[in-house]
């Protein structure tokens, strides 16, 4: 993401230093970037929204959120709107207390001070005591920041994926349960247990999902709240600000500004939780 040859070469060298800082900024959208890095990379988004794709799913990344992309893995990197944050990338030996797979975490104030100090590094020269030292503060923040749940998983089974596939392509569908069944050529009840056996959502909560993922990639961009709701399916805009807020603890207009609530108020709302079980009564019947 807009990052000098000369970093990029650095980046990609297993054999480079040990952790490498950079400030980040694009003012147009990349679109599918694709890539696999042998070490880790964290990302604090400051402005703007990331979808990172893997074969395992989706994972979005909004502002004040800090990405992880493990060693080694394949990935598509699509943004939306502007972008900019800090990019932190780390040797593989320092990537094992972090997750195995792509994650999203809360930006902390501690941790984002702590990958802006990081900018201050040279990357060429080894990392110092006191260094060390911070680096594993931040691996400790992010280990108990837990991780957040913008993710959509991706079916294996073929005809699973093929429903997925095509609610990603017209997310307004208003198709049930059973009419999906029939496009997949499978029985309702199998479509439902499925889906629930390998992405770890429910049929409805997936669809959910996937509407807001495709609601927040389409504000990244300046649409209306007014043009989402309507091009998502919703039947009023109140209806999709609803589902937005339970899943999302926030409205679409915060969402993207100065007053998105802390992690702290999000945790004192019971509406604001953000597993799919708690998603459950409301779109099981999607």
């Amino acid at each position: 993401m807009g990052i000098p040859d000369a970093l990029h070469r650095l980046v990609h060298d297993p054999a480079g230093p040990e952790l490498i800082a950079i400030r980040v900024r694009n003012d147009e959208p990349l679109d599918s970037s694709h890539d696999s890095m042998p070490r880790g990379a964290l990302f604090l988004l400051t402005e703007g929204l990331v979808a990172v794709q893997t074969d395992r799913g989706r994972v979005i990344a909004g502002p004040r959120s800090i990405g992880w992309m493990p060693p080694g893995q394949a990935h598509t990197v699509q943004s939306f709107g502007p972008t900019a944050g800090v990019g932190v990338f780390l040797a593989e030996r320092h990537c094992a207390a972090l997750p195995p797979h792509p994650a999203q975490f809360e930006a902390s104030a501690l941790a984002s001070l702590l990958m802006q100090r990081m900018l201050d590094w040279l990357p060429e020269a080894p990392l110092e005591p006191p260094q060390r030292r911070l680096l594993q503060v931040l691996l400790d923040e992010l280990g108990q920041a837990g991780t957040q749940s913008l993710h959509l998983p991706w079916p294996k089974d073929e005809r699973l994926l093929s429903v997925a596939r095509a609610l990603l392509a017209n997310p307004a569908s208003g198709r049930r349960l059973e009419q999906w069944a029939r496009f997949a050529d499978i029985s309702a009840r199998t479509l439902s247990r499925k889906f629930v056996e390998e992405t770890g959502m429910s049929f409805g909560q997936w669809r959910q999902w996937a509407r807001l993922t495709q609601a927040l990639e389409w504000l990244a961009t300046g649409q209306a709240v007014k043009h989402v709701a309507l091009s998502l399916g919703y039947d009023s805009v109140s209806a999709f600000i609803k589902a937005f807020r339970l899943a999302l603890g926030t409205t679409p207009s915060a969402y993207f500004g100065a007053g998105r609530r802390s992690a702290v108020t999000r945790d004192a709302d019971p509406e604001s939780d953000l597993s799919p079980t708690h998603l459950a009564g409301e779109f099981d019947a999607l």
